[in-house]
């Protein structure tokens, strides 16, 4: 089970306000390749983390990563963050289990980098006390009083990530339409480990509940039509909410 962090006062802004930096190290000639292993199941227990071989992201809150690679003979270390606390954490651990082989210590290159546009209503703190439907009616701007405020902000989040067509993704999203999708499968993930949800793969359920609500009007827009008046595109997104909070809901919760 998820140990859940303390995340202090994050605030349920966007990013898009926050100074982002991206820190990276490196172990070269590492001589245990066991080290990877080691790292991986340290972070995991205390983080979401989406993994692939040789390659994994743990998701801090926030839209903040800690990123760990393995290549032939060395290890690389990637953080994005804007809580200088979140470095601060994982590095601290790195260092303790690193000292061995890095004996002057991981060297960090530092850069700052342009902070994501969010596209949802994310990240949210996470210790927020509505329902999992509510707070996703917030997450995808259905809680907006301004109905053309609500179909603008949907038209230019199916456009970001539908940018080939009605296939999600289709390998060319940009940045902003990545980020999106990351926080909100990170937000999935704190919805398990408060066992609010049960969400065993929070990367597939968030890619499947932005498919439901809107892939259908992607393939309306690719094909040149448009969308449904709005009373009918709200109805619809609030009926999949219901639906896929409805499939995800804990029986003991």
């Amino acid at each position: 089970m998820l140990r859940e962090p303390s995340y202090g006062g994050m605030g349920e802004l966007d990013g898009s306000d926050r100074a982002m930096y991206r820190s990276t190290a490196s172990i070269n000639d590492l001589e245990n390749p066991r080290l990877y292993k080691a790292l991986h199941d340290h972070f995991a227990a205390v983080y979401p983390v989406t993994s692939k071989t040789g390659a994994s992201e743990f998701h801090l809150g926030g839209g903040q990563t800690f990123r760990l690679h393995r290549g032939v003979n060395d290890l690389n270390f990637e953080i994005t963050y804007s809580e200088i606390s979140r470095f601060a954490a994982i590095t601290r651990s790195l260092n303790s289990r690193t000292k061995k082989y890095a004996k002057d210590g991981l060297q960090w290159s530092t850069s700052r980098v342009a902070s994501p546009k969010q596209l949802l209503a994310l990240p949210r703190p996470l210790d927020e006390p509505r329902s999992p439907e509510d707070v996703l009616m917030s997450i995808f701007h259905l809680d907006l009083n301004d109905s053309a405020e609500t179909e603008r902000r949907i038209t230019t989040c199916i456009a970001a990530l539908y940018p080939s067509g009605p296939r999600l993704g289709g390998g060319q999203q940009g940045n902003d339409a990545q980020m999106t999708m990351s926080n909100l499968a990170d937000w999935l993930s704190f919805q398990d480990v408060r066992q609010v949800l049960q969400v065993d793969d929070a990367d597939h359920a968030a890619t499947m509940l932005v498919s439901m609500m809107f892939g259908g009007f992607a393939s309306r827009m690719s094909a040149g039509e448009g969308l449904p008046d709005r009373a009918s595109l709200t109805g619809y997104l609030k009926s999949c909410i219901q639906l896929f909070v409805r499939g995800c809901r804990r029986h003991d919760a």
